[in-house]
């Protein structure tokens, strides 16, 4: 993806290939739009591989842990609800952080403010469980778990971010449990967009 991309060439091939391909082709790989297009950086992989070193170190999760996804990954949003809306100067990084023991972690801690009759609504939560990830932006910021988090991904975080990598943009974390969890719920957001597509021809 070079330049300008040609989203009526994109629908096309949304509409006439697999979840599968798509997932595959605009979703895994090294390759991050961000850094190579919107960044402008010549050495992208190295650029993106440095970011997760970075990421790694501050947050405690593991390199191969991390991933951008989203529109920051490709370009533009396959969320169906978006409908292919470009990545602009408003939208969020999405950073997954596939991490099993940290998902349990927030989890309990979430089923203790649960059990403890503090959260009486949690639909929205627990609709992301269902699928195997937490939104920490949907957390309860009193407990102690996510005070600590905070503490890492603190103002001097954000501003080495974008001093160091020119990343001006919010992160928007979700805790995966697994790689199969990634790919399933980035595969059915595919398949709806896909059928949405559909529709409108």
């Amino acid at each position: 993806m070079d330049g300008k991309i040609d989203m009526e060439k994109i629908r096309r091939e949304i509409i006439g290939s697999d979840t599968n391909t798509i997932y595959r082709k605009y979703l895994n790989g090294n390759e991050v739009w961000y850094f190579k297009e919107f960044l402008n950086e010549q050495n992208y992989s190295n650029k993106y591989d440095e970011f997760k070193h970075y990421v790694n170190d501050k947050l405690k999760i593991r390199f191969n842990e991390i991933a951008i996804f989203g529109s920051a990954k490709c370009g533009f949003s396959l969320s169906p609800d978006k409908n292919l809306s470009l990545f602009n100067e408003k939208s969020d990084i999405d950073l997954a952080l596939v991490s099993k023991d940290l998902y349990m972690e927030f989890w309990d801690e979430y089923l203790k403010k649960i059990y403890s009759g503090e959260i009486v609504s949690y639909n929205k939560f627990a609709k992301g469980v269902v699928r195997k990830f937490i939104e920490l932006e949907q957390f309860p910021e009193d407990v102690s778990l996510y005070r600590e988090w905070e503490k890492l991904a603190d103002v001097e975080f954000y501003q080495h971010l974008q001093f160091e990598f020119g990343i001006a943009h919010d992160i928007n974390y979700r805790i995966f449990e697994s790689w199969d969890a990634v790919e399933s719920y980035y595969k059915a957001g595919i398949s709806e967009l896909k059928r949405t597509l559909e529709v409108s021809i």
